[in-house]
């Protein structure tokens, strides 16, 4: 059995660590070398590490440092 999705959960945590209703999403590949890439529609950034969860943490780095929030 997998993970389980609690809408309701999600949303509170969300509202402690948003300015507002703005949602995204971040798009993970597992390419063919086992890497994983991170990218959003429409921003130049990507993230590139050996699991989905380090490229998420490495594209969040990337935007946060651009400043392209």
């Amino acid at each position: 059995m997998g993970a389980t999705y609690d809408d309701s959960e999600v949303h509170e945590t969300a509202e402690l660590h948003t300015h507002g209703d703005y949602w995204t999403t971040i798009v993970l590949e597992e390419r063919d070398d086992g890497q994983w890439l991170a990218t959003q529609g429409g921003v130049a950034v990507e993230g590139v590490a050996s699991t989905a969860a380090e490229a998420a943490a490495e594209y969040c780095r990337k935007i946060s440092e651009t400043g392209d929030e």
